[in-house]
């Protein structure tokens, strides 16, 4: 029993010890930090240009590509371009075999002498059934022979003459058909419809392409880099904010520290939807006269809704800002010479704050446009007044 009770009596003084131990040190803390000073950050009011943008991403190509193919079926031969090759308009770029289009066309050459010289067997049988014609049709009116020779000699001429109409015909048709094997052979060789610069090389020689269903291609020529374009993809909450005229300002990563601007050209009516998101492509062109700009780079633009030139504007971190209680900030502020201070319980209209006497006082703004890093302020407080923007928290330690 007593060992019970000297067990429970050590127990209870040490936890008065702890008590007394933690009441020293909420005193010393409650007394060390009493009578410090809060410090906070600040930013002066400064002039500066705003600018409200629709932020997006979309891909930089040339404004005018062509595509080149082939129109026949076969073996690639010979190429005689390659990436980045600078060619002209009709320029033999590629070369396939053409033995198969080259027989074709002596096949049909043979065809039409054939029917040629068919043309001319017949033309000869004409004229012999013409004369024997005209002989029976003389003795006939002199009554030396009978009437059915008359008709015999007439049938034969008319065979004569369809046969002679019918090698004609043969050899119109055949003629269109070398004239179809000439312009496969011609095909043969592939020859650059524009001026400009390879950006796209599909095939390689010795490759065999297929022309069934569907034009093979072999290169893709950029006609002019020094015009360019970017394919905006821009959300459906932003699409009524852009128009046809609208300048934009853009960023690529190759030059990150580098702006470009260019202006909105067309606005696609047709949507595209991904997972549930909805965009429409905006065409942004620019020129590219230094060629800085490569097809395929991906460009952060900013199309410009609205413009302020040097204009007072503070951080947005100022709006942000919002003292605890006890810093004075619940009380009457002095008046000063940006405008009213006013109690934190009178209005929820837009304020930053300042410091008047190491206190916070509350500032009633009007506000303009803002860029989302800064806003422009039309009234309230002059240029080169401090907004705070936040609470300096000191580092453990110190």
């Amino acid at each position: 029993m007593g060992n019970s009770r000297t067990k429970k009596g050590r127990f209870f003084k040490i936890a008065a010890l702890l008590v007394i131990i933690a009441a020293a040190a909420g005193g010393y803390y409650f007394h060390s930090t009493r009578g410090a000073e809060i410090q906070y950050n600040t930013a002066p009011v400064v002039r500066a240009d705003i600018l409200s943008t629709i932020q997006a991403t979309g891909t930089l190509n040339p404004v005018e590509t062509v595509d080149v193919g082939t129109q026949i079926s076969g073996t690639i031969k010979e190429l005689y371009f390659d990436y980045n090759s600078v060619v002209k308009q009709g320029q033999l770029i590629a070369l396939m075999d053409s033995e198969t289009q080259a027989a074709d066309v002596a096949q049909n050459e043979a065809s039409l002498a054939s029917a040629r010289a068919d043309i001319a067997n017949a033309r000869a049988g004409l004229d012999v059934a013409a004369k024997n014609l005209a002989r029976t049709q003389e003795l006939a009116k002199r009554d030396l022979i009978a009437k059915a020779d008359v008709d015999a000699d007439m049938s034969s001429w008319l065979k004569a003459k369809a046969s002679l109409a019918a090698a004609q015909a043969k050899a119109t048709q055949v003629e269109a058909s070398l004239r179809k094997s000439r312009i496969n052979l011609g095909y043969t060789k592939i020859y650059s419809p524009v001026d400009g610069v390879v950006v796209a090389k599909n095939v390689e020689e010795g490759q065999t392409v297929a022309a069934s269903y569907q034009t093979p291609s072999i290169a893709e020529i950029a006609r002019d880099l020094t015009q360019m374009q970017v394919e905006v993809n821009v959300d459906e909450a932003d699409i009524g904010g852009v128009h046809e005229g609208q300048e934009a300002v853009f960023s690529v990563d190759a030059y990150p520290n580098q702006n470009f601007s260019g202006k909105v050209t067309q606005v696609r009516l047709s949507p595209h939807s991904s997972d549930n998101v909805v965009t429409y492509t905006v065409i942004v062109k620019l020129s590219n006269p230094d060629g800085k700009l490569l097809p395929g780079m991906t460009a952060n633009v900013s199309l410009i809704l609205e413009s302020r030139k040097d204009v007072l504007t503070v951080p947005n971190s100022a709006f942000r800002f919002k003292p605890s209680d006890g810093s004075g900030s619940a009380g009457m502020g002095m008046p000063g010479p940006g405008g009213p201070r006013r109690n934190i319980a009178e209005t929820s209209a837009p304020a930053v704050y300042t410091l008047d006497k190491k206190k916070p006082v509350r500032v009633e703004v009007k506000r303009g446009l803002t860029d989302g890093n800064r806003t422009e302020i039309l009234s309230g407080i002059s240029e080169g007044e401090k907004v705070i923007t936040g609470i300096i928290v000191p580092k453990e330690g110190k």
